[in-house]
């Protein structure tokens, strides 16, 4: 993809995503690719798998970009960042980078914000802070529990109703898609996990992207030191280049 077709591609999404909240972009990596990161994955949910995790029926995994140089890779995909370099500002970081696996059976679900706008008070700002990234690992299906999004709901400026937070409501709409696809979201988004009804997990990466001012999620740049060579971006979206406080003293 040339550089102009890519800002194009970006325009495109974000406007989309200003427009209705989210955007669904296909095909960023092939399935083959998508089948790679998730056997990968596979192998580090068989291993830190509990039994909270098991009676819970989904297991997320920390601290992906230290386990698996794919990771690295699909966290600093150029076509992601360019999205949140051009929604969030140049200097964007990453929050958090994790796997999200939902098993057969998986049926808890809560409508929600993402970080930071559990904890924000209101009025929260105009403009964009935060950004959800979920890479489809497996091919998403409303049977196995495709993510349930509210479109236009960034721009409500209010977590949801407690009378709504665990009901379907018919303004949702649930993602599907195949895998290798991406869906990016405007952090204030109302979103739900939905029920695993079939008979297979469902996986999928979460990356969330924000403005430095905010405190990450995970502690990010505790990771970096563990990545061999990082380049610049890398070391950007783990936190290596935002400011760090100082002793303010008379000099």
């Amino acid at each position: 993809m040339g550089n102009l077709d890519m800002q194009n591609d970006v325009d495109q999404i974000v406007a989309e995503m200003d427009e209705r909240s989210y955007c669904i972009i296909p095909a960023v990596i092939s399935p083959e690719e998508a089948d790679e990161a998730r056997l990968i994955l596979e192998g580090l949910l068989a291993a830190e798998a509990t039994d909270a995790s098991r009676a819970a029926k989904t297991q997320r995994v920390g601290g992906i970009a230290v386990k698996h140089p794919i990771f690295v890779e699909l966290m600093a995909h150029p076509l992601i960042v360019a999205i949140w370099k051009q929604y969030l500002d140049e200097d964007v970081i990453c929050s958090t980078w994790t796997a999200n696996t939902s098993y057969p059976g998986f049926g808890t679900y809560k409508w929600h914000p993402d970080f930071p706008f559990q904890w924000l008070n209101y009025p929260w700002p105009e403009s964009p802070v935060s950004g959800q990234t979920i890479w489809l690992l497996d091919d998403f299906s409303q049977e196995n529990g495709g993510t349930g999004i509210m479109p236009y709901s960034h721009r409500k400026g209010h977590r949801p109703p407690p009378d709504m937070i665990d009901k379907w409501h018919p303004d949702g709409e649930i993602l599907t898609g195949i895998r290798g696809s991406v869906m990016v979201y405007n952090g204030a988004t109302w979103h739900t996990a939905r029920p695993n009804s079939s008979n297979k997990p469902r996986s999928a990466l979460l990356g969330m992207y924000t403005r430095p001012c905010y405190i990450t999620q995970e502690d990010m740049l505790a990771q970096l030191k563990f990545i061999a060579n990082p380049s610049e971006i890398v070391q950007q979206l783990l936190g290596a280049k935002r400011r760090q406080p100082v002793i303010v003293a008379n000099r």
